[in-house]
């Protein structure tokens, strides 16, 4: 017992130190695991708050300051008291196709545009023991959070004020149908006519769109058919016409869409379908154009609206026909991506209009009954006339296609007001237009001037009997685009809550539009002598009158033809005269990432 009491006083002391000890630890313990709490909590509201103003989620105009006085505003209501260090460090978090998770990639603040997301991390020197001097541990959190807009943004065309006949004589001579007319009722909708991404995946049997883009593009065209009620509809009719025609094999649907890597199209988001049948034709015309013929296209006046309406007022005119041959370079697509860039400083959502070389073959006749009664007043009946040939007037437009990137958005913030701003940058569409050719094979042009031997002429004289002269057309022709001024390149007050699943489409254009479009036409030079010298007086007096209604001749129905036929079927091709337009067709915010402690690669 003696023994044991001594033991007792021995180490009871040291039992009461150790427990003592140990609850100290403890506590303190407890203590720094609720100081790490607190300051993950803290850094994880700064990177929500910072993140708001990164490049693909800031609006127009971002500032590394702006993002740092965000996240420490966000920090201190969260509790910081400024004790320890507070880093903002901007930069993309992403996930690529060989790393599926996410992870962060840090940018110099000269390049914020180039961020997504910001990762914020908090250091902070602790006492390991409030009671205990037994040194300091050093308490460090991280977040990063990523927050972008992403846009489904379309430069291939639209419908509007578009003849039936135009798009159809492009649609027939893709699937070999030169009969093949787009009635009113299939432009409406086709126009109209959105199809669901999740609808989309669901009938094509796939998981995402990243997934979609590598399946064969008439797969795409039979399931668009069906969503959007089969082949019985007008728009499911013109969809599942386009899948028989021949440009159409070997194409695949990232022929006609493009979805920058790392941007997840949500279910809700939608297609329109005009655009996909407009780079379905586009892609399919450079296809068949490849062997070096230029896809053809007829106008005849007796069939369309449009012609009459043009030469029912030129009372020169007898006959006016239009032919079209189209020259493919580059097709438009959808485009689906943030307003950002990568690392290369280019913008990773780029987008573009078709860039086309369009031969337009003009032929127009005279009208014999007014030639003749101005040629019977001059000779007084000593002269016959006997009309050879139409005036053939060739033009080319050649558009190069427009360009423009997704340079900016704001993210909503929540509440009652969930409308968003979205800049562009446009780069003007250069459309081109004089007389000549393209050769089929390199889509150059070939200069031409208009010439025809119009008019043979015979004379009746008493001194020297019955001769003939002939009467040629040589000019030259300059045609002169211009249009309104430019709207802003800035959608303001974009919807991302749609109705239905049907937000509105929003275009913007940096000039001209087919509205406002309008031509120009000059003679640079007329001549109607064939070349010849010696002609006698009464021949050089009736050249001399006819030079004026020539003239006009030439100058209005160039014109007209230009601005009635070649700017609607430029619009309906995604060019609009003169200028770059996009349409955006959704806008979609992906909901805020949030990851703690990510590691940092470079």
């Amino acid at each position: 017992m003696r023994q044991q009491r001594g033991v007792l006083i021995f180490i009871t002391p040291v039992l009461v130190t150790a427990i003592v000890l140990m609850t100290v630890l403890a506590t303190d313990g407890a203590r720094l695991l609720v100081l790490q709490s607190e300051m993950q909590n803290q850094v994880n509201t700064a990177a929500s708050a910072a993140a708001d103003g990164a490049q693909a989620c800031g609006g127009a105009d971002i500032a590394m300051s702006t993002m740092s006085a965000r996240a420490l505003a966000a920090a201190q209501t969260a509790g910081y008291d400024g004790e320890g260090t507070l880093e903002v460090l901007p930069g993309v978090l992403e996930s690529t196709e060989e790393n599926t998770d996410l992870v962060f990639r840090s940018v110099p603040e000269t390049a914020l545009v180039r961020s997504n997301g910001v990762r914020v991390s908090m250091t902070r020197e602790e006492p390991i023991s409030r009671l205990i001097p037994i040194g300091s541990i050093t308490l460090e959190t991280s977040a990063a959070v990523r927050k972008e807009v992403n846009a489904t943004i379309s430069a291939a065309g639209s419908a509007a004020d578009v003849e039936g006949g135009l798009l159809g004589e492009l649609v027939g001579a893709v699937i070999g149908d030169p009969s093949y007319s787009v009635s009113p009722t299939q432009l409406d909708s086709l126009e109209n006519t959105l199809v669901n991404v999740g609808d989309l995946l669901s009938q094509m049997g796939v998981a995402s769109v990243a997934d979609l883009v590598d399946e064969p593009l008439v797969d795409l065209l039979t399931g668009v058919t069906s969503l959007v009620g089969g082949a019985a509809l007008p728009v499911g009719g013109l969809v599942d016409d386009l899948t028989n025609a021949a440009g159409i094999g070997g194409l695949y649907v990232s022929d006609v869409l493009t979805v920058v890597e790392g941007a997840d199209v949500p279910a809700n988001a939608s297609f329109p379908v005009y655009d996909l049948v407009i780079s379905t034709v586009m892609n399919s015309a450079r296809v068949l154009s490849d062997p070096g013929s230029l896809l053809v296209l007829n106008l005849q006046t007796s069939e369309s609206a449009l012609l009459q309406g043009l030469t029912s007022s030129i009372d020169e005119l007898a006959d006016l026909d239009v032919a079209l041959g189209l020259h493919v370079a580059e097709p438009p697509k959808l485009v689906y991506g943030p307003a950002r860039q990568n690392s290369e400083g280019e913008w990773v959502t780029q987008f573009q209009s078709a860039d086309i070389g369009l031969e337009v073959l003009i032929s127009a006749g005279l009208s014999e009954s007014t030639i003749n009664s101005l040629i019977s007043t001059l000779s007084l009946g000593l002269i016959d006339l006997n009309l050879l040939d139409d005036i053939e007037i060739p033009l080319v437009v050649q558009a190069g296609g427009g360009r423009g990137s997704f340079v900016s958005a704001d993210c909503a913030r929540g509440g009652n007001d969930n409308d968003v701003s979205l800049g562009f940058d446009l780069v003007d569409t250069a459309v081109d237009v004089e007389t000549g050719t393209i050769d089929p094979v390199s889509g150059t042009v070939t200069p031409e001037d208009v010439h025809a031997e119009i008019l043979e002429l015979t004379i009746n004289t008493i001194l020297l009997g019955t001769y003939t002269e002939q009467l040629c057309v040589d000019a030259g022709l300059a045609v002169d685009l211009y249009g309104e001024s430019a709207l802003p390149s800035v959608i303001d007050n974009y919807p991302l809550e749609c109705v239905d699943g049907d937000c509105a489409r929003q275009s913007l254009a940096s000039g001209n539009s087919a509205d406002n479009f309008n031509a120009d036409v000059d003679i640079t030079s007329l001549d109607l002598t064939c070349g010849q010298s010696g002609l006698t007086a009464g021949v050089l007096s009736i050249a001399s009158a006819l030079v004026n209604p020539i003239t006009i001749l030439l100058e209005d129905v160039a014109n007209d033809v230009v601005e009635g036929v070649v700017a609607p079927l430029l619009s309906a091709l995604g060019v609009n005269p003169g200028n770059m337009s996009v349409t955006v067709v959704n806008a979609n915010q992906n909901a805020a990432q949030l990851i703690e402690n990510v590691s940092i690669v470079n």
